[in-house]
């Protein structure tokens, strides 16, 4: 494929068993760690990532030979088995059937990549916003 010229990202969201708070924050970054290191072991270019107590973004670069299924359910399975093996979280690292993903043009990856590093805020005012709601439907 030498002569092929491809810019293919992708940006991969997927929660955790039941969306259960599995991810323990300040193991975070040996997550990220190990999620950085299985991305590149499958032939990913790791773009950015992030995970929050019940899910995980994930926006890489793919060769066109890489077959995504594939790709994620490798990254996904040695994801928690590492994270299980070697971190031995207090609570066991599970995920959810299935992932979502969607293509992104290159002119809009630095805003998705803002959008990714900004997961805790964004998730803190939406429940915020959620919380007002309630208060103010009684």
């Amino acid at each position: 494929m030498s002569h092929v010229f491809h810019q293919l990202y992708y940006h991969f969201t997927w929660g955790t068993l039941d969306r259960l708070p599995l991810i323990d924050l300040p193991l975070r970054p040996e997550l990220l760690r190990i999620q950085a290191e299985e991305v590149a072991n499958r032939g990913g270019i790791l773009v950015r990532h992030n995970a929050l107590v019940d899910h995980v973004h994930l926006l890489v670069r793919l060769n066109p030979n890489i077959l995504v299924s594939d790709f994620i359910g490798q990254v996904k399975g040695a994801l928690s088995y590492r994270y299980n093996r070697e971190i031995k979280p207090r609570l066991q690292l599970r995920w959810q059937e299935g992932y979502g993903v969607l293509t992104v043009r290159e002119g809009d990856v630095p805003a998705l990549i803002n959008y990714i590093d900004k997961q805790d805020v964004l998730h803190e005012q939406r429940r915020l916003s959620r919380l007002l709601e309630l208060l103010h439907a009684t």
